[in-house]
């Protein structure tokens, strides 16, 4: 069969055959087979020319995917799986891509450390696990997360503690010390280091005298004398008082 004409269509070229037939042809694959001088197609080229034009259609959809945000290589493997390529093809193509340059963990890992450290409250502990799920060598991590200056950490930390300490309502004392030092070791933060934190700041957030003339207010109208001494304790104390600041006030 001999090629008769070629058509640009996107970023691939329609090669019409003088048979009627035509082929969705990448330019490399063209110009790998040198078609633009070889116009002659024997049945065996053919099936090369169509093999080589497969592996560059599963580069070009690696390559799509990967442009919409950067991927791992774990990420892309998974993706190529899905849509249903030969396990051979897909190492053929992850290779290239690696090769190129293209795919590159270390710099995934350093700008997904460093978007989710600035953008977000996330802190070095639970970015750590979420590149862990990602198939990424914990040794790459470490490297990366190692870069991050300590007082950075502390000041992120500092900020987010007082916001948090705002947004608590109805909650005081130990009760509030309790809930941020929970709150923020499961946004990947040292559990001593939020402590050190929460040692500077005052978790009262009122007079226990006027949450004591308030609670009391409050159940006198249903209890009285030993009875309403203990509700009046225990809700102090679920309010995040101390007991030595409860006795205080008895």
């Amino acid at each position: 069969m001999k090629i008769i004409k070629y058509k640009k269509c996107k970023n691939k070229y329609k090669v019409y055959f003088d048979d009627d037939s035509s082929l969705d042809l990448y330019e490399n694959v063209i110009l790998k087979h040198e078609l633009l001088l070889k116009k002659e197609i024997d049945n065996k080229k053919l099936e090369l020319i169509k093999k080589d034009n497969e592996k560059e259609e599963i580069y070009d959809v690696a390559l799509k995917y990967h442009s919409i945000k950067m991927r791992i290589k774990n990420e892309l493997i998974t993706y190529l799986k899905k849509k249903n390529y030969s396990d051979s093809d897909i190492d053929n193509t992850i290779n290239r891509l690696l090769k190129e340059g293209i795919i590159d963990d270390e710099r995934y890992v350093k700008a997904y450390i460093n978007d989710r450290f600035n953008l977000s409250s996330s802190g070095p502990n639970k970015i750590k696990n979420e590149l862990l799920k990602n198939g990424i060598d914990e040794s790459i991590i470490n490297n990366y997360l190692d870069e991050i200056n300590r007082e950075d950490i502390d000041l992120k930390l500092d900020r987010l503690i007082d916001k948090r300490i705002k947004v608590t309502k109805n909650c005081s004392g130990n009760a509030l010390k309790y809930k941020i030092i929970n709150y923020f070791v499961n946004e990947g933060y040292d559990k001593n280091d939020i402590e050190r934190i929460l040692g500077n700041k005052n978790l009262n957030s009122g007079d226990i005298e006027k949450e004591y003339d308030k609670l009391y207010n409050k159940y006198s109208k249903k209890y009285s004398g030993y009875e309403l001494e203990n509700i009046v304790k225990q809700k102090l104390y679920q309010k995040g008082y101390n007991l030595d600041e409860i006795k205080k006030e008895y």
